[in-house]
């Protein structure tokens, strides 16, 4: 790991203007100096005049695109940065004045080599009290007999996890270019995004830390970017997106369970709510997720097949 790596700030964004200039005056104030931010805009009308949030010290690359979702914003400014870390932040979230240092000294005082360093995520609508916090000690993980995700993004203990918060994270450039970058084909809320391409780039040999110390706030605006407010409708991109994780990573053997499991959630899903629509569009995700198992299915969609503009 370089000295005073040069790093890039990578935000995709949609509306949420306001949260936006909050994030960038944030940045405006870090005390490393050597990075970049890329916005990739892509909102229906372009926003104006952000480099006014950042200052005259700070590039900033405002790149503007069709709503393709955050995974497009993210890979649009992948393809193009020559930055050696990237970093990874929501366009709703607040950072310290420290937060790109701690970035940069959690792979300078790693033990062993990393490819990712993973941060932890306040998010003040989960409602943990700061004790709670404290004991949250199982790791993020992935279970490849079950197809079984587990996460932990707020814990205080250290350690080597299976996938990232797509909020807050920071990657060695030419690891992440050499997978792809993010797997488009997560659509909707895009979940199971961050799992999948964690264990894209554990299967390359690579590691990922997570560090609590490396800490933001995510606010989870309830507007814009990928979000999904319907239950009904977010109940169909959980099952299809976590299908698709399950058929690039879980070991066959698993799918019986999963599909169990699948049909066991959306029911119970449904009759929490009193909602039938969560029952059909959740059963209809579930199928679309199963789908992917199918012999010679497309289930990837990354950089790697793109050129830039």
């Amino acid at each position: 790991m370089l000295d005073n790596p040069r790093l890039a700030v990578i935000i995709p964004t949609r509306g949420r203007d306001g949260c936006l200039r909050q994030t960038l005056r944030d940045l405006k104030t870090q005390d490393y100096s050597n990075f970049e931010v890329w916005v990739v805009d892509q909102n229906d009308v372009p926003l104006k005049n952000l480099q006014e949030e950042l200052g005259t010290r700070i590039k900033l690359h405002h790149e503007v695109m069709p709503p393709l979702g955050s995974h497009a914003g993210r890979n649009h400014a992948i393809l193009r940065t020559q930055a050696e870390v990237l970093v990874f932040v929501d366009d709703d979230v607040r950072v310290e004045v420290d937060f790109l240092k701690r970035h940069v000294t959690a792979f300078r005082d790693a033990k062993g080599p990393v490819s990712a360093v993973a941060g932890r995520v306040i998010q003040p609508k989960d409602g943990y009290t700061p004790e709670e916090m404290k004991v949250m000690g199982r790791r993020a993980s992935y279970n490849r007999w079950l197809g079984r995700v587990s996460g932990n993004f707020v814990g205080s203990e250290s350690a080597y996890v299976d996938h990232i918060h797509e909020c807050n994270f920071s990657i060695i450039a030419k690891d992440l270019k050499e997978i792809g970058g993010f797997n488009e084909e997560f659509k909707g809320n895009a979940y199971f995004e961050g799992a999948d391409l964690a264990l894209r780039l554990i299967r390359q040999g690579k590691k990922i830390l997570y560090r609590p110390e490396v800490c933001l706030v995510h606010l989870q605006e309830g507007a814009g970017g990928n979000r999904v407010t319907d239950k009904a409708r977010h109940t169909y991109w959980y099952m299809r997106n976590y299908g698709l994780l399950n058929s690039l990573h879980m070991k066959p053997i698993g799918l019986p369970v999963y599909a169990v499991f699948g049909a066991a959630y959306v029911l119970g899903k449904a009759l929490k709510n009193a909602n039938p629509e969560i029952a059909f569009k959740g059963f209809s995700g579930l199928f679309s997720g199963l789908s992917y198992f199918r012999p010679g299915s497309v289930r990837e969609k990354t950089l790697s097949t793109k050129k830039p503009d």
